[in-house]
């Protein structure tokens, strides 16, 4: 079955990811070399430059740079461009956001995949909790849910569905039987009426 293309976004994040791993590959190995005796120890610039080789060539990844200044800062205690903006920007923290994409995962289980209109319902009701009235009335922008759903598509897939039709719809308009032809056993026809993006779930 062919794949469908990534997006530029998700392109991003996977290289942004990869990008980290190296550096972290690159402090244990840095770590790992003080240990040795004097005479055997590489340097820091010798060490980023044979992680980024490996990365290229055996991981095939060339956007891969492990620059030795910015190990430098990060073994001095420096944060990662992803950490700063997690942590000064991010509405929620790392500990939420896990929490929700349980709740999704846990709904999908039981077969009830939120929408992006209730799944930006649930992280106001969140932060409004939390913040309260620092939280904006408006609450998270229109486009934070599908930004959340990228940072998270290794785990949590969307996929448009139509939003089934209560089968008391049609007694309490009286629709009568006779109206009711290409319908399921719900009373509704299928694919009929308006569709939302529902998330998480198969692609």
């Amino acid at each position: 079955m062919v794949g469908r293309a990534k997006s530029q976004a998700s392109k991003k994040r996977i290289t942004s990811t990869h990008q980290e791993q190296a550096i972290a590959d690159a402090i244990h190995r840095y770590n790992e070399n003080k240990e040795k005796p004097r005479e055997e120890r590489k340097s820091l610039r010798a060490i980023c430059r044979e992680v980024q080789e490996e990365w290229r060539t055996q991981k095939k990844d060339n956007n891969i740079t492990v620059n030795n200044c910015t190990v430098t800062r990060r073994l001095q205690g420096g944060r990662s461009c992803l950490q700063a903006n997690v942590e000064n920007h991010a509405w929620l923290t790392h500990d939420e956001e896990e929490s929700v994409v349980g709740y999704l995962l846990e709904l999908a289980t039981r077969g009830l995949p939120l929408t992006h209109k209730a799944l930006k319902l649930h992280v106001d009701t969140l932060l409004q909790a939390r913040l309260g009235n620092t939280f904006p009335q408006t609450g998270v922008g229109r486009n934070w849910t599908d930004r959340f759903a990228t940072r998270h598509a290794d785990r949590v897939r969307q996929y448009w569905s139509s939003t089934p039709i209560p089968k008391g719809t049609h007694d309490a308009e009286n629709v009568e039987e006779d109206c009711l032809w290409a319908t399921d056993e719900t009373g509704a026809q299928p694919g009929g009426g308006p569709k939302e993006r529902q998330v998480p779930g198969d692609e």
